[in-house]
């Protein structure tokens, strides 16, 4: 299950209300599915390694493959 500091990081960092239903909701369903769970897990864990990177920025076509990968483009 993802951590729940993490959860209340994101919903701060969207400007939500820690307590919103937003929020709740979000948590509800990731202790819930385990598809959502995963691909949550996957994000922290590239974010990670990311940030493992001694200073290196990931190239334009790195960066590009990551997002369409995600479905973020």
């Amino acid at each position: 299950m993802p951590c729940p500091d993490k959860i209340d990081q994101i919903c701060t960092e969207l400007g939500v209300d820690l307590d919103s239903e937003v929020c709740q909701a979000l948590r509800s369903h990731l202790e819930e599915c385990p598809d959502c769970k995963a691909y949550v897990d996957s994000l922290r864990k590239t974010v990670y390694l990311y940030r493992q990177l001694p200073g290196m920025l990931p190239s334009q076509a790195a960066s590009a493959k990551l997002f369409k990968s995600l479905d973020l483009e």
